[in-house]
């Protein structure tokens, strides 16, 4: 397959309560802290090392293939706005650390603070960007998944629409197919 159209995914995108916006040069330090911060209380949490290959993955992302995760803030604040995590798209064969080839699917990513969560900024913004990916790629489905001791991330999951498809012994899977 070829890549997906080069910038074709919004540079921001934005719901009442929040702001995602593409990440610039500079805010892998911000991406890493918030990965860092979010993943802590997990059962598996990144180390340091790893969150910043994510910081770096994130930008990096951006500027190979023209999309991927966006900066969650929230736009209710007065001031500077208060980045809260993140949420976007990566091809499902590149991580941290590794370019894939096979560029047929995306997957959906995101990550929130601890102090964020609870309020329903998760599912908005997963919702928002689910919204704008299929507005802007012609992709048949969605992917995403989960560890199986995430259930809150499953259920944002579900909240957007996806469905649980065969999972792995390691994570859930989950899809959405393009809205008719």
């Amino acid at each position: 397959m070829t890549p997906l159209p080069r910038d074709a995914f919004p540079h921001a995108v934005a719901t009442p309560r929040l702001r995602l916006r593409k990440p610039e040069r500079g805010d892998d330090v911000l991406l890493a802290g918030l990965i860092f911060e979010a993943y802590a209380s997990r059962p598996d949490p990144l180390s340091q090392d790893r969150a910043v290959e994510f910081g770096s993955f994130a930008i990096e992302h951006w500027e190979r293939y023209g999309f991927g995760f966006l900066v969650l803030e929230i736009a209710e604040t007065t001031g500077s706005p208060l980045a809260i995590g993140h949420a976007g798209f990566k091809y499902a064969d590149t991580w941290p650390g590794h370019w894939g080839e096979d560029l047929e699917a995306v997957e959906l990513g995101y990550a929130i603070v601890p102090s964020a969560r609870g309020c329903g900024y998760a599912t908005e913004a997963a919702r928002a960007v689910l919204s704008a990916a299929f507005a802007a790629f012609g992709v048949p489905r969605i992917g995403a998944r989960c560890s199986h001791g995430n259930p809150k991330s499953a259920d944002v999951l579900v909240r957007c629409g996806m469905r649980e498809i065969e999972p792995t012994e390691r994570q859930r899977r989950f899809e959405l197919a393009r809205p008719e």
